[in-house]
């Protein structure tokens, strides 16, 4: 056995013991709805959860709202467990690995570099569902912070941003130590960044393209 997985083994059941603390986290025979019902404890559950130390489980209290017909873990929402058997960190290391590599090569990379064994569907459903949610969020904030700021404009169907470098001369000391193209090979130059953006909408007469704006 390797010192990974041994470490992993017992980083595991102390995280186990440390997440069943609680004895399950139960929270009383009954909890408020929203919607006015009330949430009636029903038994414990446990969970199998993948977390980056290894696999765990997890012991929850599991209430149930009739009236609603849902049923749901306070605790598995307190741990962001809801709804998936792997822990955030395990997600984030998913959703790393599938943001780069294809999916069927990302698992293959978690059970190299960090011992978690998970089929490349899960690396796909979970970079699939972490994209949505970053979108879904990068929106809102995009929404909120030119909600009473929006100045109406025409759509540009196309921008254009061009970059070049340039020497620009300078004196003796500002290059220094600096190699250089001429016959002393000291640099004359030090080379400046410049920028362009703009629009095309059309061509001229001769053909060439109209620039909108600069």
């Amino acid at each position: 056995m390797s010192i990974r997985s041994t470490v992993h083994k017992v980083g595991g059941r102390i995280l186990e013991l440390l997440l069943n603390a609680d004895g399950g986290d139960y929270c009383g025979r009954t909890l408020a709805c929203a919607h006015g019902h009330e949430y009636k404890f029903v038994q414990y559950r446990d969970k199998a959860l993948l977390t980056v130390v290894g696999p765990v489980s997890v012991r929850r209290a599991y209430y149930f709202d009739k009236e609603c017909g849902i049923g749901y873990c306070p605790k598995d929402r307190a741990l962001d467990i809801e709804g998936t058997s792997y822990s955030s960190g395990v997600r984030r290391m998913m959703s790393k690995v599938g943001a780069y590599r294809p999916f069927a090569l990302g698992h293959e990379d978690l059970k190299e570099l960090a011992g978690i064994q998970v089929s490349a569907k899960g690396v796909e459903r979970v970079s699939e569902g972490v994209g949505a949610r970053m979108e879904a969020f990068y929106a809102a904030e995009g929404e909120a912070a030119l909600s009473e700021k929006i100045v109406p404009i025409k759509p540009i169907p196309r921008m254009y941003i061009c970059m070049d470098g340039s020497g620009v001369p300078v004196v003796k000391k500002e290059t220094a130590g600096r190699q250089g193209k001429g016959e002393d090979g000291q640099a004359k130059t030090r080379e400046a960044k410049l920028g362009c953006i703009f629009t095309q909408t059309g061509l001229d007469e001769g053909g060439r393209p109209v620039r909108d704006e600069e």
